[in-house]
C-alpha cells in the first residue's frame, strides 16, 4: 500500500490548524507530515526542497497552509498511487464559487496547482521547486519531474482539495454574488449572439 509524505509549509498563517485538522485523521500507518515554518517568500518553495530528500514515503503530497484536503481526499489519492505505480497524478480541488484546476487534462502553466500532486517519491527522479520568471515554482517540479519519470502526468477527475475555504459568511456571500453576476453576464452574452 502507498504510504505519503506530506509537505506543509506554513508562513503562520491561522488557517494552518484547519490544514492539518483536515489532514491528521486520514493519515495511515507509515505516513508522515512535514510542517514547516517558512520564512522564504518564495511561495513554499524552499521547504519543499529542502524536505523530499527526507521523505520515507512512497510517494510526496504537498499541501498550502490556507487550503484544506477533503474528508476522503487521501484514501482517494491512496488508491490511485496503488493503482498506478511510478505515475504522477494531479488531482482537482474546488474553490468555495466552483470548480478550479484542472480546467483540461493538459500539463500547462495555468493548470496545475501545488496541493494537487500526488508524485512518487523516486530519488534522482524529482524537479526541484524554482521559480523561474512568471512560472511557479509548481509548473517547473511537475513538468520537470514527469520528464524525469518519462511518462505524462494522470489528471484524475476526483476533488481532494478545498481551496481556501472562506469561513466568513459574510464573504462567501459576496464571492457568490459576484461569480453568480459574472455568469449571468456571460449568459446574456450568449443569448445574445
Amino acid at each position: 500500500m502507498a504510504t505519503f509524505t506530506i509537505i506543509l509549509g506554513t508562513t503562520g498563517r491561522k488557517t494552518v490548524n484547519r490544514t492539518l485538522a483536515s489532514v491528521a485523521p486520514q493519515l495511515e500507518p507509515g505516513d508522515e507530515l512535514f510542517l514547516l515554518r517558512d520564512d522564504s517568500g518564495d511561495a513554499g518553495d524552499t521547504p519543499r526542497n529542502e524536505t523530499m530528500h527526507r521523505a520515507a514515503g512512497t510517494h510526496l503530497l504537498f499541501m498550502d497552509d490556507d487550503d484544506e484536503y477533503t474528508k476522503d481526499a487521501l484514501a482517494t489519492i491512496r488508491r490511485f498511487a496503488d493503482e498506478n505505480p511510478g505515475r504522477i497524478g494531479i488531482f482537482r480541488m474546488k474553490h468555495p464559487t466552483g470548480p478550479m484546476h484542472w480546467r483540461d487534462p493538459e500539463l500547462r502553466h495555468a493548470n496545475v496547482s501545488t496541493q494537487l500532486f500526488c508524485v512518487p517519491n523516486i530519488p534522482g527522479k524529482l524537479a526541484e521547486w524554482k521559480h523561474v520568471g512568471r512560472r511557479h515554482g509548481d509548473f517547473r517540479f511537475i513538468a520537470f519531474t514527469s520528464a524525469y519519470l518519462g511518462s505524462e502526468p494522470i489528471f484524475v477527475d476526483a476533488v481532494t482539495v478545498l481551496a481556501r475555504p472562506v469561513h466568513n459568511p459574510l464573504k462567501l456571500g459576496w464571492m457568490k454574488a459576484r461569480y453568480r453576476a459574472r455568469l449571468g453576464t456571460r449568459v446574456r452574452r450568449l443569448r445574445g449572439a
